[in-house]
């Protein structure tokens, strides 16, 4: 009598153990950038922290309703760089459409999560090859303009303040990664960027036969995108102004924060907070949402500026309930799109594509007599 055949153990999330790591590292972080802001509030002083958050009182709404100016910057800094100009009777679409890309940055680790899911969002607006150029092109202005806004911001706190050694020393080296990381994607958007990614991988074997496909539409994605840059410099131009301006939203909310909180504080400190939390807080991306480290990084700029911990912890919290404010809407519309793909119908009542058609449909460049 033959003994029963025995059963292969199934490849799953208990048999892999890489796989188990990669997934429990972001909660670790989470948990870790959690436990980092607790102690921060709780060495700033519960009742000092509650009493500063108070003295905002009805202005809190005040903040996320003129949050709407810089949310709305942003997305018409995108609109500029979209190919063919939409017209303004979709701009509330590509408004809802960047919020939900914004919503998934915000909470994904990486700050990039959000911007492959604007390219199907976008049907029906933009085709494909437009829809994946202008995400492309606009988060490289976007990039631009925070870098030219960090290093005003940076300067202003190293001229204006009498920071430690190793804070300034940690800001000027923050500020340099961020203009290496622009440096190296403006020389990649040159040179091409899908076609030769694709190419790299596509030289492992398994992925080969499968990425063959995608090779020609890759080359007219990068095609599109350095002939824009070509063709529309004033428009490229127009996108890093309006970020610019998106940026400087969270500079007019942060004044207006410590005008209630720190009546002494001018301009000078608040450009200075803003600046270098955000220029600090891009070390932390790979922690979910920079829950915790977010909210250190803000108290600890406030120390270093000789403002008081506990209006830095009130601060930190307040900028914190904005930001989550503002990711409901975008959750809202990944929600309806997730519904309607659920359902089989995407926004003009069709069935949604693929994300592996839509780029496949991409017609590849026509070559030259």
């Amino acid at each position: 009598m033959s003994s029963p055949p025995i059963e292969k153990p199934r490849s799953g999330f208990g048999s892999n153990p890489s796989r188990l790591r990669s997934r429990a590292l972001p909660a670790v972080l989470a948990v870790a950038g959690l436990s980092l802001g607790v102690f921060v509030f709780a060495s700033a002083g519960w009742r000092e922290i509650v009493w500063n958050v108070s003295r905002v009182g009805a202005w809190f709404p005040l903040l996320i309703v003129l949050y709407t100016l810089a949310q709305a910057a942003f997305a018409l800094g995108w609109r500029a760089v979209i190919d063919p100009l939409p017209s303004w009777r979709q701009f509330p679409r590509l408004l809802a459409v960047y919020l939900a890309g914004d919503a998934a940055n915000t909470l994904v680790p990486g700050n990039v999560a959000g911007e492959p899911l604007k390219v199907p969002l976008l049907r029906g607006m933009a085709a494909p090859e437009a829809a994946l150029s202008s995400v492309t092109i606009h988060k490289h202005a976007d990039l631009l303009a925070q870098w030219l806004f960090v290093c005003a911001g940076v300067g202003v706190a190293l001229t204006r303040f009498r920071l430690p050694l190793p804070a300034s020393a940690g800001a000027l080296a923050a500020t340099g990664g961020l203009g290496l990381l622009l440096a190296l994607m403006t020389w990649a958007l040159q040179r091409g960027t899908y076609a030769p990614l694709l190419d790299r991988m596509a030289r492992w074997k398994p992925l080969g036969r499968r990425l063959g496909r995608f090779r020609r539409p890759a080359r007219a994605v990068d095609l599109r995108i350095r002939d824009f840059y070509r063709m529309h410099p004033r428009r490229f131009a127009a996108a890093v102004a309006w970020c610019f301006l998106g940026w400087c939203g969270g500079l007019l909310e942060t004044r207006i924060l410590l005008r209630l909180l720190t009546p002494h504080a001018g301009w000078a400190a608040a450009f200075a907070v803003e600046a270098l939390a955000m220029t600090l807080n891009n070390v932390f991306l790979f922690v979910p949402g920079r829950i915790g480290t977010a909210e250190g990084i803000r108290v600890a700029v406030f120390v270093l500026l000789g403002l008081p911990a506990p209006q830095g912890a009130a601060y930190a919290l307040l900028r914190r309930a904005r930001e989550l404010a503002w990711i409901l809407p975008g959750l809202v519309v990944l929600a309806g799109a997730s519904g309607r793909a659920a359902f089989g119908r995407g926004p003009g009542g069709a069935a949604p594509p693929r994300p592996a058609s839509l780029v496949a449909s991409i017609p590849a460049p026509e070559s030259n007599p």
